[in-house]
């Protein structure tokens, strides 16, 4: 499988986890307000890219891996955001711009606390009420620390077991959380 087609099922999977974070925000607000509509769906995904970077930042990743593999994501993942996240050709920039925005308040070394800091600050842009904000935090908080866990992970293991010769194509199976083994990728690649 091509580089290409593995940084483009990342994409998608990350789409996926901004889509699920969007129906369970659709589900408490049916009807909003176009306006109100495409600022939950830029900032979903704003959330959703600070938690990806933070595991990236948390990973033991080193730093000629991470300068090789930024670029390639953020060339796959520009065209997804602009696409999926408010169909406007701005949006990509805006929600690279504003992922720092959720990461102000991350926690060093921890998944978790990071997670339920990017869902506060995502309820409180949102503008949920404190009643809404504690019941879709108890919903959310534990998807975002999920996903940033598991890829973190994900990532170490890969980079421990293949290291630097196979860790690009490895930290993008890995993310996109494809259910190949680790020796069918090896044999797909004819390296095993």
């Amino acid at each position: 499988m091509p580089v290409s087609e593995l940084a483009r099922n990342y994409g998608v999977s990350l789409n996926e986890f901004a889509d699920e974070v969007m129906a369970l925000l659709a589900r408490l607000d049916a009807d909003p307000a176009p306006a109100r509509l495409h600022a939950r769906r830029r900032e979903v995904c704003a959330a959703v890219s600070a938690a990806m970077t933070f595991a990236l930042d948390g990973s033991n990743l080193a730093p000629e891996e991470r300068a090789t593999l930024d670029p390639l994501l953020r060339e796959v993942l520009m065209p997804f955001w602009n696409k999926h996240c408010s169909h406007d050709t701005d949006a990509a920039a805006y929600i690279t711009e504003r992922s720092t925005y959720y990461l102000s308040n991350r926690v060093p070394g921890s998944q978790v606390k990071t997670a339920v800091s990017i869902v506060s600050t995502l309820l409180d842009v949102l503008g949920l009420s404190e009643e809404r904000k504690a019941e879709v935090a108890r919903l959310l908080a534990p998807s975002f620390a999920h996903r940033m866990v598991t890829d973190l992970y994900h990532i170490n293991d890969m980079r421990r077991r293949f290291g630097m010769q196979l860790s690009l194509l490895a930290m993008l199976t890995v993310l996109m959380q494809m259910t190949l083994s680790s020796e069918a990728i090896l044999r797909a690649l004819r390296l095993g």
